[in-house]
C-alpha cells in the first residue's frame, strides 16, 4: 500500500468513526435543545441498541425486524428513564440533573454487564460481500451503511425541526419553555419525545458500527466522550455544528493515529477542544 493509499485509508476510517461521533453528538443536542440538559447516559443507549440487536439476531429474528425492535426497545428505555427519573427532579439545579444522568449511565452499564456479561459481541454486517478497493485502500461495505444512515437521519432531523409543527413546537420549548406552555405546547411531552428520540439515535449509532467492532458493556464510554466533545466544539444546540465537528474529530483522530501515533490521538482531540472553548466558549457554530 503506497502513501496515497494510506492517506485514503485514513480518510475512510475517519469518516466512519466521525459519522458515529456525529450521531452521538446529534442525539445529545436533541435532548439538550428541549430540556437544556446534557444526557451523559447516551453512551449506554449506544450499547443497548447494539447488544439488543446482537441478541435478537442470534435468536433467529430477521435483521430488518431486529433492527427496528432494537431501536424501539432502546427508545422505550430512554422514555421510561425520562419519566421515572428525570421528570420528578426537572425543577432541580442543573448540577443535580447532571449527577442524575451520570448515575443513570453507571446503572445502565451495570445492567448491560448483567445481561450480556463481560465478553465481547459482534454483529454480522448488514450486507455480505468483499470489501471494495479504492485507490488501493480497503473500504468495508458496512461503511456505506454508516454514512448513509447518518445522512438520512440528519436529513430527517432537519425536516422535522424546520418543516413540521411539532418540531417547531419543540424548538419553542427550548427557546422559551414558559412562553411555549402559555401557548398550549406541552413541554413535558416535548422532553419525553426528545429523550426517546435521542435514545433511538444513540442506539442506531451503536447498531450501525456493531459489525465493525467488538461490543461489550463498556464500549459506549469513548463514543459518548467524543460525541460530547463534538457537541461542545460545534455548539451545544447546533445540530449542523455538531455534525461537522463530529466528522472533523473522526478524521483528525484517524490521521493522528495513522501519521503520528495512537498515543497522541486523545491528546490532540482534547487540545482542540480546549483551544475552541478558549476562542469561542459557546462553540464554533453557536449563534450566541
Amino acid at each position: 500500500m503506497g502513501d496515497i493509499s494510506h492517506l485514503v485509508q485514513f480518510f475512510f476510517s475517519g469518516l466512519t468513526t466521525g459519522s458515529i461521533y456525529a450521531l452521538i453528538a446529534v442525539s445529545l443536542v436533541i435532548v439538550y435543545k428541549v430540556s437544556q440538559l446534557i444526557c451523559f447516559s447516551q453512551g449506554e443507549f449506544f450499547i443497548f441498541g447494539a447488544l439488543t440487536m446482537v441478541t435478537l439476531t442470534s435468536k433467529g429474528i430477521p435483521m430488518p425486524l431486529a433492527f427496528v425492535l432494537s431501536i424501539l426497545i432502546t427508545m422505550a428505555i430512554g422514555a421510561l428513564i425520562q419519566q421515572a427519573l428525570i421528570r420528578p427532579i426537572q425543577g432541580s439545579s442543573i448540577g443535580a440533573l447532571i449527577v442524575m444522568t451520570i448515575a443513570i449511565s453507571l446503572a445502565l452499564r451495570g445492567l448491560a454487564m448483567l445481561i450480556w456479561g463481560r465478553e465481547s459481541h459482534i454483529l454480522r454486517p448488514f450486507t455480505q460481500g468483499a470489501p471494495l478497493q479504492i485507490f488501493g485502500a480497503t473500504l468495508q461495505l458496512q461503511v456505506f451503511w454508516i454514512v448513509g444512515i447518518t445522512a438520512v437521519i440528519l436529513l430527517l432531523i432537519w425536516l422535522f425541526f424546520e418543516k413540521t409543527s411539532f418540531g417547531i413546537a419543540m424548538r419553542a420549548c427550548a427557546e422559551n419553555p414558559l412562553g411555549a406552555s402559555l401557548m398550549g405546547i406541552s413541554v413535558q411531552k416535548a422532553a419525553l419525545f426528545a429523550w426517546a428520540w435521542g435514545s433511538g439515535i444513540g442506539a442506531l449509532a451503536g447498531i450501525a458500527v456493531a459489525p465493525l467492532m467488538f461490543m461489550q458493556y463498556t464500549s459506549g464510554v469513548m463514543p459518548m466522550v467524543k460525541g460530547f466533545i463534538a457537541m461542545s466544539i460545534g455548539g451545544l444546540s447546533s445540530i449542523v455544528g455538531s455534525v461537522i465537528a463530529g466528522l472533523l474529530l473522526g478524521i483528525i483522530e484517524s490521521y493522528t493515529i495513522g501519521v503520528i501515533s495512537s498515543k497522541f490521538s486523545d491528546t490532540i482531540v482534547f487540545a482542540l477542544l480546549m483551544v475552541v472553548l478558549i476562542a469561542r466558549p459557546n462553540g464554533l457554530f453557536s449563534k450566541s
